[in-house]
């Protein structure tokens, strides 16, 4: 068994290192430089046949000045995509040309890519950018998430976020 994690484990850590090398390239002088605040996103249970995933996201922006704002979504993953995931938890800095953040100002799409693996406990890194490259407001081109399941993948991943109300407890 530590075998075949040795070998789920060295490709994961590789394509991880990957998104961060190329994330600190996107990251480059154009995106804005004032922190905001975090954007917390918990998707539903994903089953990934090889080609892709979808699952439904909430995401809580707690910006640095001002109250919480809440979104829906969804992160929907194509490339090699393969296993099961519980509920997935991932979480971004968000960049901002100033620390207030309008409600909503997070609403969009994010393009980038997504890279991972479970064995029980895992991890994924996302290296998302907005789509639109004039916003004010972007997240920070990497994100680490954490699952639970059996899964590999790496994948093209695009999350679109609309606003909406509080998650209910």
């Amino acid at each position: 068994m530590s075998h075949l994690f040795a070998r789920l484990l060295i490709p994961g850590a590789v394509a991880v290192a990957s998104v961060a090398v190329s994330a600190g390239a996107l990251a480059g002088a154009t995106m804005p430089q004032v922190s905001a605040g975090l954007l917390e996103c918990r998707g539903e249970f994903a089953t990934g046949y090889g080609f892709g995933s979808s699952r439904k996201v909430r995401c809580e922006f707690r910006p640095s000045m001002g109250m919480n704002h809440y979104y829906a979504g969804t992160l929907d993953r194509v490339g090699l995509d393969f296993g099961i995931s519980d509920q997935a938890s991932m979480l971004w800095a968000v960049l901002a040309t100033s620390p207030q953040v309008a409600v909503g100002a997070l609403a969009g799409t994010y393009v980038g890519l997504s890279t991972g693996f479970s064995l029980g406990p895992g991890f994924s890194a996302n290296m998302l950018a907005s789509q639109d490259a004039t916003r004010q407001v972007t997240l920070q081109p990497i994100s680490v998430s954490s699952d639970s399941g059996l899964s590999v993948s790496i994948t093209g991943a695009t999350l679109t976020l609309a606003p909406s109300g509080p998650t209910p407890q």
